[in-house]
């Protein structure tokens, strides 16, 4: 599977005007609810500096703003057109000074080593080509205590939830997302990218071994999503 910058970039892209309503009708609206529950355990908290990692279109990053009392947020991607997105929600919301759009790279940030106190990343992981290098820089860019919150999508535990999820999954969510977007191939790489994703234990295994204490592993929705929240410990 192809994950090179210019392959997934250009596929968000061109998926950008119709990704927000897309999400939403493919989670049934749980995308919203993973989102809230993820910032509840990042806990951010008033002046802190947060990045919101693969920021997308900005959903993620505009709710720690409502909810994260007078945090900044600063969010890093390499879409051009996810990024227009965001910037058009947020200074409709009169956001623009708390909340800085960065074109980036997730493995070779452009950010000095300990510059934020939190981190955030909602279903971009996946997408990465290193995860385990995606979460040493994560690690770099954190400030001593800082948490890194990761929602990413996963496969049910249980037989019976998996199976039905599976068959929506692979049956039904290409063809919906096709024809909503008119970009099927997009939601046939969506599929496939889940299919292949690490386990969450093994996404464990990834932030402990990248030097992360691993804080929280919640399966979401019977496990259709999953929440990991770390902690660079103090030196």
């Amino acid at each position: 599977m192809d994950k090179s910058r210019e392959t997934i970039g250009g596929m968000f892209d061109r998926i950008a005007p119709s990704y927000d309503l897309l999400n939403k009708v493919l989670s049934l609206y749980l995308d919203v609810l993973w989102r809230k529950k993820a910032l509840k355990h990042l806990a951010v908290k008033d002046d802190e500096q947060v990045l919101d990692i693969a920021t997308g279109t900005g959903d993620l990053a505009l709710e720690a703003l409502k909810t994260g009392g007078a945090c900044r947020v600063c969010g890093l991607d390499f879409s051009e057109e996810m990024m227009r997105a965001a910037a058009a929600k947020r200074d409709r919301l009169g956001l623009r000074n708390r909340y800085l759009l960065v074109a980036g790279d997730a493995l070779r940030m452009p950010f000095k080593e300990r510059s934020f106190d939190g981190a955030m990343v909602a279903f971009g992981v996946r997408n990465m080509p290193d995860v385990g290098g995606f979460f040493r820089e994560a690690h770099r860019i954190l400030r001593d205590g800082g948490r890194l919150a990761v929602l990413e999508l996963s496969l049910p535990a249980n037989p019976f939830i998996r199976e039905c999820y599976l068959l929506y999954f692979k049956k039904f969510l290409p063809h919906i997302g096709g024809l909503l977007s008119g970009r099927s191939t997009a939601y046939h790489y969506l599929r496939d990218s889940v299919l292949d994703f690490y386990a969450p234990r093994q996404v464990e295994e990834l932030l402990c071994n990248s030097g992360f204490t691993v804080l929280r592993s919640i399966p979401l929705s019977f496990g259709v999503c999953h929440l990991y929240l770390a902690e660079k410990p103090s030196s």
